[in-house]
């Protein structure tokens, strides 16, 4: 492995903890202002992301900060996954 394989490695694990840390503070919003039940079947991401941004921006008058690390951390994950892939791709037909 080289120097780029572990900078992209090391990077899209410190950004899958930071989305997964910061989705579970979510739902641990949801459920603890009974806005999303435990035991009710998987529901849509989208609809819990909505949820959590309406009962937020009333409660506070803007949308949770912890919204906006999560959206960050996973946008982060897929652009290093992608620039990864592409670099790779290139390098190896390239060299």
């Amino acid at each position: 492995m080289t120097t780029m394989d572990y900078a992209a490695l090391v990077g899209m694990v410190l950004a899958v903890i930071a989305s997964v840390v910061s989705f579970g503070m979510i739902a641990n919003y949801l459920f603890d202002h009974g806005l999303a039940d435990r035991n009710a079947p998987p529901m849509n991401l989208l609809v819990l992301y909505r949820e959590y941004k309406r009962h937020t921006r009333e409660q506070t008058g803007q949308v949770s900060p912890l919204f906006w690390v999560h959206t960050t951390a996973v946008g982060t994950f897929i652009a290093i996954g992608v620039a990864y892939t592409l670099a790779r791709f290139v390098f190896t037909w390239a060299f």
